[in-house]
């Protein structure tokens, strides 16, 4: 375990500060401030201060991606994981609440599986024609009320869970059951959350609730409310008021406000979009390069491809690498046909778009944790590869509540998996061999019972109809190449690249309607918030870039009654202010 010079070495004044800081803290960080190194170093030094301790130190992120990073950066430092855990907040309440304490709740206490988004979408389907209600194609079946209330009976009746029930259930035991969070508290030495701004309502819940029955837990808010986007899915932005309140303690402020990442030219820029002042100033080695800002209005639809890839080769022969290229839109399907038309336009660039694989991810269905082990490199990250497998034989027990026997260990798992990687040329052929193998080593019958048969059926009948839906290949290398890292220019929506950065970026489909989305244009609910959430979009998509932005609002994309779309107003109306002091290179 290096020591504490060690773990602090390098660091800003800044980000030192934070790591040492004794009080509970909320860190505002604006974009390129070294967030996610300071969480790492933060975990680190809590972790060395207590050596010998078996307590946890907690890290909770918005996606398994931004986990897997905290705990890679860690492994690069030689840091003892054994009383460190990352992973999202589903996956916190799984491991925490649910799987040791589902006996005290009366729904879940004689098991439960969990369903993904396909699984839940066909019982929302079903239950609305039993009920003889009519569906458009792009009607919810559970925006009425008496589909939810089946819905429920039906999972009840079939011990299952959806993902978001993973958090109902967790604040129900947390709140009705005091021992509960007793015995989880006494065992965490700290909690750091990061993207605090994407935390809805019960996930704040849970943690105070396991809070305030140990309060000598060290907690970190991390985030930067300009770059709260997930407001749709319930994200809350709670200010330090609220937060003393709800936590019944006294946070501390303090920022981040040194860019590592751009020019001062492009911070200069996402400035202007902030909705939250947060006096972040370029400290980066480029920080007085100029570089390429460029607004465009006038390309069309059509010639939007051709534009695009001679922006790509241009910065390939400058010495701009592929992966430090990305093509952004706010919405996936824009990019489906733009991707496609790059590959066909420049064959011999790398991309790494937007591909359907046959195997949808969701980590908290065990096979789906079978179908990764089969399918990622075997020889590379054995570290991650082990967890999986302990996460795996965590859900067969703990979910689905079937005895393992004792002496069965993760490298058993990850051996027998590794027994069908050449059994066929088919990946799918591969996958079943794979999941018959373990749950023989497992000495479990796959077909005895309810919860095991319908999970497995369920799981391929989805892989089935992906395949169908896309004409997806399901030979053994075409699968593994959805499960290496990818490589080459991103394709990928303003969402999809969040904490993500680039030499260049370049977006598209800059338009009223897409940026913002229709809810907040027509809906009178949503109206008022429409400058506020196009602003933290806009925000979050120019601070992505190191050094060159190119914008287009591209002419000749109609709406379904063949009205034009048209520039984003918020983006039009800075623009034209940039433009005309010199900031912004604007073609319209």
């Amino acid at each position: 375990m290096p020591d504490f010079s060690d773990i602090l070495r390098g660091l800003s004044p800044e980000q030192e500060a934070v790591c040492k800081a004794l009080e509970n803290v909320l860190l505002t960080a604006c974009p390129g401030s070294g967030k996610t190194r300071t969480l790492t170093r933060c975990l680190a030094y809590q972790a060395a201060q207590e050596p010998v301790s078996k307590k946890w130190n907690i890290a909770l992120t918005f996606t398994n991606r931004a986990a897997e990073e905290i705990t890679s950066r860690l492994d690069d430092m030689g840091i003892d994981l054994s009383n460190i855990w990352a992973g999202t907040i589903h996956q916190f309440c799984m491991q925490f609440i649910i799987r040791p304490y589902a006996m005290y709740s009366g729904r879940l206490c004689e098991g439960y599986s969990i369903i993904d988004e396909y699984t839940q979408g066909e019982y929302g389907k079903s239950i609305a024609k039993d009920l003889g209600i009519k569906l458009g194609i792009f009607d919810d079946p559970f925006q009425t009320p008496a589909v939810v209330t089946a819905y429920e009976t039906l999972l009840a009746a079939n011990k299952e869970i959806d993902f978001e029930m993973i958090l109902r259930f967790s604040e129900e035991l947390s709140t009705r059951c005091p021992f509960v969070c007793a015995n989880i508290a006494s065992v965490i030495s700290s909690i750091l959350i990061d993207e605090f701004q994407d935390t809805n309502e019960l996930q704040y819940s849970i943690l105070a609730n396991i809070f305030k029955a140990n309060k000598s837990i060290k907690l970190m808010f991390a985030g930067d409310v300009n770059q709260a986007i997930y407001g749709s899915l319930g994200g809350v932005a709670k200010c330090k008021a609220e937060l003393d309140t709800l936590y019944e303690t006294t946070f501390k402020e303090l920022r981040l406000t040194g860019c590592y990442r751009s020019t001062q030219r492009v911070v200069n820029l996402y400035k202007n979009f902030e909705v939250s002042q947060t006096g972040v100033c370029s400290v980066a080695d480029i920080k007085d390069a100029t570089g390429t800002i460029n607004y465009c209005r006038s390309v069309s639809k059509e010639n939007l491809t051709a534009e695009i890839a001679a922006i790509i080769c241009s910065e390939l022969v400058s010495g701009t690498k592929a992966e430090e290229i990305c093509v952004l839109a706010p919405q996936w399907q824009i990019l489906f046909s733009l991707s496609r038309n790059l590959r066909s336009k420049l064959p011999d660039v790398l991309f790494d778009a937007p591909d359907i694989s046959p195997i949808k991810y969701d980590p908290l269905n065990p096979l789906f944790l079978l179908a990764r082990l089969l399918f990622m490199p075997s020889g590379e990250n054995v570290s991650i590869r082990k967890r999986i497998a302990t996460e795996f034989m965590s859900i067969v027990r703990d979910g689905l509540k079937i005895m393992l026997p004792d002496k069965i260990q993760n490298f058993d798992i990850l051996s027998a998996v590794n027994h069908c990687r050449t059994l066929d040329a088919d990946g799918i052929v591969c996958l079943k061999a794979v999941i018959e193998r373990v749950f023989a080593l497992l000495r479990i019958d796959i077909n005895k019972g309810k919860a095991l048969p319908s999970l497995t059926e369920r799981f391929f009948e989805k892989i089935d109809s992906r395949v169908k839906q896309y004409s997806l290949s399901t030979d053994y290398d075409s699968i593994s190449r959805y499960f290496r890292d990818k490589q080459g220019v991103v394709i990928s929506t303003i969402h999809g690249v969040k904490g993500e950065e680039y030499t260049t970026v370049i977006a598209v489909g800059l338009l009223n309607g897409y940026l913002p989305n229709w809810d907040f244009i027509m809906k009178p609910e949503k109206k008022p918030l429409r400058k506020t959430e196009t602003l933290k979009l806009l925000y979050v998509l120019c601070s992505r870039a190191k050094k060159n932005l190119y914008l287009f609002s591209e002419t000749g994309r109609e709406t379904n009654k063949g009205t034009d779309y048209t520039p984003t107003d918020e983006l039009s109306l800075i623009a034209h202010n940039l433009s005309l002091s010199g900031q912004l290179n604007l073609k319209t």
